[in-house]
């Protein structure tokens, strides 16, 4: 849901700055794939179906998820944002792989959020010997129906994601010096 919002204002902005949606469309990624294994890996770990039957290698899955996702990033860095939002997931993968397979959030934030218990969804709690706990889920966004917890790492891939889209909704320089003439 986060990630989203950052979506949804590289879409905005690139078009109040005269881009063209239908430019997303001429990018080139490459391996695509590896971001729908990695998602169907998080849906499948994370769903009430996949919780049960997934239990014994749920942080493996988890890990392998945002090990895809980097992979990813480092297959598309030619590409604007790609170098944020690999640090992004760099950054989420080293915090999740310290602690077993989750993001440790702080557990105020969490109760904000209404998570009765944390290992529900893909969270711990921070406690005093959590490892690398500054990377995980310390922020909390505090609004009602989108609220959320965040990471630094969140940040970063959010950042890279709304970077990637708006530089894709714009022409190419060539066309730039040329179109109010």
């Amino acid at each position: 849901m986060f990630l989203l919002l950052f979506i949804a204002a590289g879409l905005g902005l690139g078009i109040v700055r005269g881009g063209d949606i239908r430019r997303l469309t001429d990018q080139r990624l490459r391996w695509s794939g590896l971001v729908l294994l990695a998602l169907a890996l998080q849906v499948a770990v994370f769903s009430s179906f996949g919780r049960e039957r997934l239990q014994s290698t749920a942080a493996q899955l988890h890990i392998a998820s945002y090990a895809l996702l980097a992979a990813f990033a480092v297959l598309n860095r030619r590409y604007p944002g790609f170098y944020l939002m690999g640090a992004g997931l760099v950054s989420n993968l080293a915090v999740i792989w310290a602690n077993g397979g989750y993001m440790p959030a702080l557990a105020q934030h969490l109760e904000w959020l209404g998570v009765e218990e944390a290992l529900l969804n893909n969270s711990s709690v921070i406690g005093p010997d959590t490892p690398l706990w500054w990377l995980g889920d310390v922020f909390l966004l505090p609004v009602p129906v989108i609220g959320n917890v965040f990471s630094v790492g969140d940040l970063l891939l959010g950042a890279g994601a709304a970077s990637f889209i708006y530089r894709s909704l714009q022409p190419p320089k060539s066309d730039r010096s040329t179109r109010f003439c």
